[in-house]
């Protein structure tokens, strides 16, 4: 009874948690490791009870432990219910799915104990030794293996990094749910005496594990290199790529990891030993079948190795992922990375801040001007608490990751990369620096007041940074699912979509992204005036907050000119320009205000290149309406990007330099020298590379951009 009330009451403690307040997989997930640990002692001294005859003993043990979970199931289920506005059972597949075969196998397990034991500390040992090889044979696969996902018979299952919003049930786990339930009665069997039984289902379970790469709970370097098919090796790096695959496809990425490499070996003053493999994956859901972490990017810093989904290129996230591998060699081992006791208590804002300071990514803004922008709009976290798990987990991944990143380029800007290579050893800062973090965290707060900042800048942040972390979103990940679904039903079923859609902005009113996909929802079942009125209530709400108000504006705009309200159309676009927002809504602004004022044909065109459809309609009409009009700016810039991203990079460079030689609006310049830089380089133009990034007039952000394509066409085609 002490056991049980102790199982039930610490279940019930666990509903107070972040995440698991709701019946979803973080609860079951908490409930299997509560019964792995807690639970044992209610079957060891449960089947030590003469049992029922008409209940088995381990039945009646599964039993008990259930039933100890239902306290904390019932009490998540009520509050979810009664307290908030989430569906109590949107992931509830996983409690059954988590709970049952784990609590069947621990009451197995307890009767084998009891069985085999008569005193309680020979009992504990006993169950623990069991545990700890249950441990070791999920453990291994994630240390010796290239998974991220890991599998136990009586914990349960943890898909991947918690920076995925959106889960759901595999079949992996189905197959690896039906090989603990058959291990569970196997051992039943054995302990009441039917060997013909035991043997069967024993040679049953087995079998499932030797199957768990084709069942998908396991994965090794072996399977996974056939999985994806292709393979090529150089001096510096191996990479696994998708068999399907092109020749130009793998040159392009190839080189992309390669370049990166290069860049990453001379932040660090030498390329570090050994090579790096580089596994990539044809997209998310190919990766999380056989790894895990669907739209997470991840390192094993251990194994020298990344693993990264396709996402175009220049791949966005490759040379962070790469510098996590790089730096293995600095790290402590035996992980390879920034961490204390013995290397294994890992320091995850210095590992991640790292990685960022030398990848020092920059887009619209750089690094430091984000984290400045940040901090004007109270933004910023506290970086010093940053610096520990729990503060860096609990705040907004984005957040969290610029904000790391930009302190540790700022220490390594004024005190050396070699006292930052000292940290990455043990996190240690005072050591590193000779002086304490608060002290440290003052300087670079004082630093961001003083990086000059363009007046879109603040804006920008906001619109970037505003989301919360996944801990702080009310049913984050009931909303991330519907999102999802109301995505992929958008085209076929709008009708289907908007209901979703509208469930996710009950849930969460605060994110106009739900309000704005459901207003397009509206206009695809052409129901105008409904989205008229939802997207005039959105604009109302939100004028205190520009970038959001803008995405709503550009929205309305286009069903104003759809519904033949030019007037309209044009003063929301001038609007938006007027408030100097980030450059990719001042450029479509600019764009649709310059296209509305050309023939009806090219206003058309330049209509329908914003709406979804064929990329080939639209760039016949471009181009019919070119004809028309030679020397539109709308209609150039956009034939040009379409043919930019088409990969028909000669004619769109063309286009982008007649286009520039017109000194056009100062956003539309920008992308184009940006898809311009893009497209001579493809063509292996490095002359024109250098002349396209030394103009100056686009600020430092773009300069650095501009400097890394030139970087990047010397490596690529280097003088003979």
């Amino acid at each position: 009874m002490v056991w049980w009330l102790a199982l039930g009451l610490l279940g019930v403690a666990l509903t107070w948690l972040p995440l698991l307040t709701a019946p979803g997989y973080e609860l079951a997930a908490g409930l299997t490791l509560l019964l792995t640990f807690v639970g044992g002692g209610v079957a060891v001294t449960a089947a030590r009870v003469p049992a029922r005859r008409e209940l088995p003993a381990v039945l009646a043990g599964a039993a008990l432990l259930v039933l100890g979970t239902l306290p904390a199931l019932l009490v998540a289920t009520l509050r979810t219910a009664f307290g908030t506005p989430c569906d109590p059972f949107a992931s509830v597949a996983f409690v059954p799915l988590l709970i049952l075969p784990s609590a069947l196998l621990i009451a197995a397990l307890g009767a084998v104990v009891a069985r085999l034991t008569s005193r309680w500390w020979t009992a504990l040992l006993l169950y623990a030794l069991f545990v700890g090889l249950s441990a070791v044979a999920t453990v291994w696969p994630l240390l010796a293996g290239p998974q991220v996902f890991a599998f136990n018979h009586l914990g349960g299952y943890l898909p991947g990094p918690l920076y995925d919003e959106e889960l759901s049930v595999p079949s992996s786990l189905l197959w690896f749910r039906a090989a603990s339930i058959v291990l569970a009665l196997g051992l039943t069997a054995l302990l009441e005496r039917r060997p013909g039984w035991a043997l069967g289902l024993l040679a049953a379970f087995l079998g499932l594990e030797f199957n768990g790469t084709k069942l998908g709970f396991r994965m090794t370097d072996e399977a996974l290199s056939s999985a994806l098919g292709g393979v090529i090796e150089t001096d510096e790096l191996v990479l696994h790529y998708p068999r399907s695959f092109t020749d130009e496809e793998v040159s392009k990425v190839l080189g992309d990891v390669r370049f990166r490499h290069h860049q990453i070996s001379e932040f660090f003053g030498a390329p570090p030993p050994g090579k790096v493999t580089a596994w990539w994956y044809r997209s998310a859901e190919e990766k999380q079948r056989l790894v895990g972490a669907a739209h997470t990017q991840f390192a094993k810093p251990w194994r020298r190795e990344v693993h990264v989904n396709a996402l175009g290129f220049p791949h966005s996230v490759i040379k962070h992922e790469l510098v996590h591998a790089m730096a293995a060699p600095w790290g402590a081992p035996p992980f390879g990375v920034a961490a204390s006791l013995l290397g294994l208590a890992p320091h995850v804002g210095v590992i991640e801040g790292f990685a960022v300071a030398a990848d020092n990514p920059v887009d619209e803004l750089s690094l430091h001007e984000w984290a400045a922008a940040m901090k004007k709009k109270d933004l910023l976290p506290d970086v010093a608490k940053l610096m520990t798990p729990e503060g860096f987990y609990g705040a907004p991944p984005s957040r969290a990751y610029t904000t790391a990143g930009s302190f540790l380029r700022f220490l390594a800007d004024t005190e050396g990369r070699e006292k930052l290579r000292t940290l990455y050893r043990d996190g240690d800062f005072e050591h590193a620096f000779g002086a304490t973090l608060e002290t440290l965290a003052a300087k670079y707060l004082a630093f961001l007041d003083t990086v000059p900042l363009e007046p879109d800048a603040v804006n920008q942040a906001f619109g970037r940074f505003r989301r919360g972390s996944l801990f702080d979103r009310p049913c984050a990940r009931e909303v991330a699912r519907l999102a999802s679904e109301a995505g992929g039903m958008l085209a076929v079923d709008p009708q289907r979509a908007r209901e979703l859609l509208a469930r996710c902005h009950a849930l969460q009113p605060e994110e106009p992204a739900h309000v704005l996909a459901e207003a397009h929802a509206l206009r695809r079942l052409g129901l105008l005036d409904a989205a008229r009125a939802t997207l005039d209530a959105e604009l109302k709400r939100l004028e205190a907050e520009p970038t959001s108000w803008a995405d709503a504006a550009l929205a309305r705009a286009d069903l104003a000119q759809e519904e033949g309200d030019a007037d309209l159309a044009r003063r929301l676009w001038t609007a938006v320009l007027e408030k100097q927002l980030a450059p990719a809504m001042e450029r479509t602004a600019q764009v649709r205000l310059a296209g509305s004022q050309l023939s009806p044909t090219a206003r058309e065109a330049v209509r329908r290149y914003f709406q979804p459809g064929d990329d080939e309609v639209k760039l016949y009409l471009l181009r019919e309406a070119l004809v028309a009009e030679p020397g539109a700016v709308p209609l150039q810039y956009l034939l040009a990007r379409k043919l930019a991203l088409a990969g028909e990079s000669q004619p769109a460079l063309a286009l982008f330099e007649a286009l520039l030689a017109q000194d056009p609006p100062p956003s539309v310049a920008k992308e184009s020298t940006r898809l311009a830089l893009e497209a001579a380089f493809a063509l292996g133009r490095c002359e024109t590379v250098g002349h396209l990034a030394t103009t100056g007039k686009f600020g430092p952000a773009f300069d650095a951009r501009a400097a890394d394509w030139v970087e990047r066409c010397a490596f690529a085609h280097p003088p003979r």
